[in-house]
């Protein structure tokens, strides 16, 4: 029998190590390219700050600080108003290290692309015998693509949980497409502590961890081909650790805030306070439009591959299994009010398992010709983003300044927003919590400030989230006996002398009609037009005869029309004086709001000093 020299095997060798280092050479280049062209794109829309990821933060720095899971530190009892446990827990870490939480949610999130693109490749890799490095250039082709997407940079920018529950989501697809297929090995026990992430990552986390282990533990072969027992005969266990974990979780939340389930604002599509407008799904124009434009395209390419690469019945069952719990949680995501979702921010995680298996597939086509999958690299990578591009793409300005337009957002957090500026304007006031503002966007403006912050939606506060029956008038005697130092409003004072909204000009006015109709919170337009009318009526004659003018804060281009967050201080505080000097002699505020332009009562009017303010 022939062997080979050893002078004849040492070039094979020698070419397959030269071959290699090139393959994982050009990894390197393609992932730098893609974490820079995704922190120019962050560095682009850095102003684009979520209100309701301060909530999160202001949670991470009182435990951070050892106040416990509290919203304002002088709370007798705990409540719980963030999406996330895990984002929280993140967060308070990054302060006990001492860095910006906004900023090290962003970092995270756009290490999520990088992170996912490995793990999408290294699984297809064991899944189809593909060699790691052209599936992991594949993955990065892949996910940085979606990174391109407009409502990536939306959640690039955010500070939302979005992508830090996009990239568990994605580790938990990746383990239970190993163990479906026997290529977990020894990492299969990996799923219980993954799927305990994703139930702490967001509430429908649960939905989907449950959905993941009992697809494992239905479909997974029992045995592997030389007869021997599969470790997927232990996918039961698992099954019963995420019960485990739910009850766990269940009875800590309720021991410590007195309610088992998740955060009391997560009752949003029926508030026993302010009723249902009627939609028996309000998210479902959102979901459509999710689907039609994301998850169609992407399913047909799938479909295409099968094809392409004549998949059995089986494995496209299985295939359709391990999206089967994405798609649940799609489908259930159509009875949720879609607040603060930008982006498809709820939806957007979901397409995890689709890329995972966009990746798989190329994967597969590559063994199957090397041509074919080459040339889909090629249309994907360049054709596709110049398809999409405008005429004059924005990274031709960004390799004139590649590394200032990558990093400056490293050096800034984003307070140029109306409830950034209001806050901070508070906090010049140095009196902490010993002061307390009423408001509906629980975020930006009391993290700034560290003031005691009361919130009538119910973003933090149990009583009035609307899992408790009570009347708007009700509501109404319990906040104002709450004494509120300063109110944070859209709305204007009721005008003088009006006893009801009929007979009121400003209620009339535009502005105030159009905040009725669901401007400001998509909350709004779902609940009753009566309740919440009378609640919004009930707010600007308690401005009118309570309080009076201190500052205006435009609110963006974005919102469509003049609008104003509107800062009031009760008249009889005893902090009056000097919130009324710290807010009138602000630089942050607007010094010049067109107010009487769209307001037939101008609310700087209200108050005996407040006339002549400009």
């Amino acid at each position: 029998m022939n062997t080979p020299s050893a002078e004849a095997v040492a070039p094979r060798a020698s070419s397959s190590t030269a071959s290699s280092v090139f393959a994982w050479g050009a990894v390197g280049v393609l992932a730098s390219f893609v974490a820079w062209f995704l922190a120019c794109v962050l560095q682009d829309v850095r102003q684009d700050v979520a209100d309701d990821a301060f909530i999160t933060f202001r949670y991470a720095r009182h435990l951070a600080e050892g106040l416990g899971l509290r919203y304002n530190a002088s709370d007798a009892a705990p409540t719980w108003g963030a999406s996330s446990w895990l984002h929280t827990l993140y967060a308070a870490g990054a302060i006990r290290a001492g860095l910006d939480p906004l900023l090290a949610t962003r970092a995270l999130s756009l290490a999520t692309f990088l992170l996912l693109a490995a793990a999408f490749g290294w699984t297809a890799s064991r899944l189809t015998r593909a060699p790691t490095a052209a599936c992991v250039f594949a993955a990065l082709v892949v996910c940085g693509l979606w990174g391109a997407t407009p409502e990536s940079a939306t959640h690039l920018a955010t500070g939302m949980d979005t992508l830090l529950f996009t990239l568990v989501h994605g580790l938990c697809a990746c383990w239970a497409a190993l163990a479906l297929a026997q290529r977990a090995g020894k990492l299969f026990g990996l799923g219980a502590p993954l799927l305990a992430l994703l139930v702490l990552a967001r509430p429908e986390g649960a939905v989907l961890a449950l959905g993941y282990a009992l697809v494992v533990a239905w479909l997974a072969p029992r045995t592997n081909a030389a007869g021997e027992r599969a470790p997927a005969q232990s996918a039961w266990r698992i099954v019963a650790f995420v019960v485990a974990v739910l009850v766990v979780l269940g009875a800590a939340q309720w021991s410590y805030f007195g309610q088992p389930h998740a955060n009391a604002y997560y009752v949003k599509v029926d508030s026993a306070i302010f009723g249902s407008a009627g939609a028996w799904l309000p998210g479902l124009d959102t979901t459509l439009r999710f689907t039609l434009l994301r998850v169609v395209p992407l399913a047909l390419l799938l479909a295409a591959l099968a094809l392409a690469l004549q998949l059995p019945r089986a494995s496209v069952a299985r295939g359709l299994a391990l999206f089967a719990p994405a798609l649940g949680v799609l489908a259930l995501y159509s009875r949720v009010i879609h607040e603060m979702a930008g982006g498809f921010r709820y939806e957007y995680p979901l397409l995890a398992p689709l890329l995972l298996a966009l990746v798989v597939g190329w994967s597969a086509l590559r063994e199957r010709s090397l041509t074919s999958a080459r040339w889909s690299l090629l249309v994907a990578g360049l054709v596709a983003p110049l398809l999409a591009g405008s005429s004059n793409p924005q990274w031709l300005v960004w390799l004139r300044h590649p590394r200032s337009s990558s990093t400056a957002w490293l050096h800034e957090t984003p307070t140029a927003n109306a409830l950034a500026r209001a806050g901070l304007d508070l906090a010049d006031t140095g009196l902490g919590e010993s002061a307390s503002v009423l408001l509906s966007a629980a975020g930006q403006a009391p993290y700034h400030s560290g003031w005691r912050a009361i919130d009538w939606i119910g973003l933090n506060t149990t009583r009035y989230c609307g899992r408790e029956a009570l009347s708007v008038e009700q509501m109404w005697s319990e906040l104002a006996a709450e004494h509120p130092d300063v109110v944070l409003s859209i709305l204007p004072p009721a005008a003088p002398g009006s006893r009801t909204p009929d007979e009121d000009s400003n209620w009339r006015s535009d502005n105030v009609q159009e905040s009725l109709r669901g401007r400001g919170s998509a909350l709004f337009k779902h609940w009753r037009q009566e309740r919440l009318a009378e609640f919004f009526w009930r707010e600007m004659v308690y401005l009118r005869d309570q309080t009076e003018f201190a500052a205006a804060y435009k609110l963006g281009d974005a919102w469509g029309s003049d609008w104003w967050v509107l800062a009031y201080v009760r008249r009889d505080s005893p902090h009056r004086e000097r919130i009324l000097s710290s807010l009138r002699s602000s630089r942050r505020a607007d010094r010049a709001p067109l107010l009487e332009e769209v307001f037939p009562f101008d609310p700087r009017q209200l108050g005996s000093r407040s006339a002549g303010w400009r």
